[in-house]
């Protein structure tokens, strides 16, 4: 059920306009939602995020004004998300992100074992994903990689290799099992792939696009 907007959906964006990077028009952040230093992240037209999604900024130099954080003209992001950038993550436009997906730029590296992993150096790369991409339920977008356009990550995936354009990746780590062919005009198996059973069934819903 489609509900409509809270009454102080317009006033909030009229707000968010002074603390984020850059910000589109119509926009909707649900209650819940947690971004810290909002100045690093452009929002363009037409974003939603929903309901308990973590987003976090950790730029190396926080009186930068670089944007390290892009979302695309209506992207979806649904719910419980969590997203951490440090150096450069892109969502292009159109970009459907399913419940629980965890995309990140940064990870910790491996060093002196008498330090608390807690403690140990990042390891910062960037993220990339290309317009009209559909991120499955749970899956998991790690460090260094480029998701092409108009892919679909299947549920509870870990993707940690680039994936080519117009694919369907799939597994832990993610591997392409299906490409489009543009000349027969379908999505063809690639040879030597197989598809777990069970990952397409669960959790390949499209994500939740209303408004509630």
């Amino acid at each position: 059920m489609i509900r409509k907007k809270p009454f102080w959906y317009p006033l909030s964006n009229l707000k968010n306009r002074f603390f984020f990077g850059s910000y589109g028009k119509d926009i909707y952040i649900e209650s819940g939602v947690v971004i810290n230093r909002p100045r690093f992240v452009h929002v363009g037209d037409h974003v939603r995020i929903k309901r308990n999604t973590s987003i976090n900024l950790h730029p190396k130099d926080k009186k930068s004004k670089e944007i390290l954080l892009f979302l695309g003209d209506h992207v979806i992001i649904s719910e419980s998300c969590f997203i951490s950038a440090c150096n450069r993550l892109i969502i292009e436009e159109n970009v459907g992100i399913s419940p629980n997906v965890m995309i990140i730029d940064n990870s910790r590296k491996l060093g002196d074992v008498s330090r608390p992993s807690k403690e140990q150096d990042l390891k910062i790369g960037y993220v990339h994903i290309g317009a009209d991409s559909w991120i499955a339920y749970g899956a998991c977008i790690l460090p260094n990689v480029t998701i092409g356009r108009h892919c679909i990550i299947g549920a509870l995936s870990v993707v940690n290799r680039d994936i080519p354009p117009y694919s369907l990746a799939v597994g832990s780590p993610a591997k392409v099992v299906k490409r489009f062919d543009f000349e027969k005009r379908e999505w063809v198996k690639v040879v030597g792939s197989e598809i777990p059973e069970g990952v397409i069934r669960d959790g390949m819903e499209e994500p939740d696009r209303s408004v509630e």
